[in-house]
């Protein structure tokens, strides 16, 4: 019986210890994890605190660099003014020469028409219209017009604008018309080239540059000359301005011309109604 007890005892002891070493185990893990966690805290906000004073450090830095970036970005963008102040007053100066330049000569002509007694051709009416579409691809250059009969558009009147002839119209509707520009392949136009008044076709090739055919001697034609309309034909008014010479073609007997006009630069129009007096013999 004795003996009974002295085990049951014996049990209940090393159950006691197993107890008291199991909680003190799981507390340490459990003051572990705490410290663990609280370490991991510690390490983010330390990290976080470097990673802004990196910042600051690098801000305070990079801000002489940036000013000067910006400061000779600013130089630059003066310099770049200057020279395009400079360009405008040149410009400005050539605008005024040859404005200057061309008074006188329409003084010289009205002179010559006075002295030889010159007939002149009817007075030209004009309406300006703004362009409704462009519809030019690489097979027709022609534009929409909101202009038709209603506002007296007729066939082959004279499409302008400010810099220059852009065509001619080709079809008229009750209130739309359609214009033919000088690049299109269906174009022709009588023209004038050079102070000498040498004759040629301009002949649309649906390309950016239309040619000029049909001249006699092509050795006093220089790059840069003047093209106008010749008026020949009686379609076209005489000295619209059209282009300039671009490219002799020597071998093929033809020119190239840069025009003045690029209708997709244009919103409006101004239609010309060009009449040659039909009493005149």
């Amino acid at each position: 019986m004795r003996s009974l007890e002295n085990n049951s005892f014996r049990f209940i002891k090393d159950n006691f210890l197993r107890t008291t070493i199991v909680t003190v185990v799981l507390i340490i893990i459990s003051l572990s994890l705490i410290y663990f966690d609280t370490t991991r805290k510690t390490f983010s906000d330390t990290r976080a605190t470097i990673r802004d004073l990196i910042l600051t450090i690098a801000s305070t830095i990079a801000s002489p660099a940036v000013l000067i970036e910006e400061g000779l970005f600013s130089i630059n963008e003066i310099n770049n003014l200057y020279d395009e102040l400079k360009d405008y007053k040149k410009e400005q100066s050539l605008r005024s020469d040859i404005f200057q330049e061309l008074s006188v000569l329409r003084q010289k002509v009205e002179i010559y028409e006075n002295d030889l007694n010159f007939i002149k051709d009817n007075e030209t009416k004009s309406i300006t219209v703004e362009i409704f579409a462009d519809t030019s691809n690489r097979y027709f250059s022609s534009i929409f017009l909101k202009a038709g009969k209603n506002r007296g558009i007729t066939e082959n009147n004279t499409i302008v604008s400010s810099l220059g002839l852009v065509g001619r119209v080709v079809e008229i509707g009750k209130k739309i018309s359609r214009g033919l520009l000088l690049n299109d392949i269906s174009s022709r136009v009588p023209v004038s080239i050079s102070s000498s008044e040498i004759q040629g076709i301009l002949i649309g090739q649906n390309l950016n540059r239309p040619k000029i055919y049909y001249i006699n001697n092509l050795n006093d034609i220089n790059v840069g000359d003047l093209v106008v309309t010749s008026g020949k034909g009686g379609i076209f008014p005489s000295n619209l301005a059209v282009g300039s010479v671009a490219i002799i073609d020597k071998k093929n007997q033809h020119i190239e011309v840069d025009l003045f006009v690029n209708p997709k630069d244009l919103s409006r129009v101004r239609i010309i109604d060009y009449q040659i007096d039909k009493s005149i013999e």
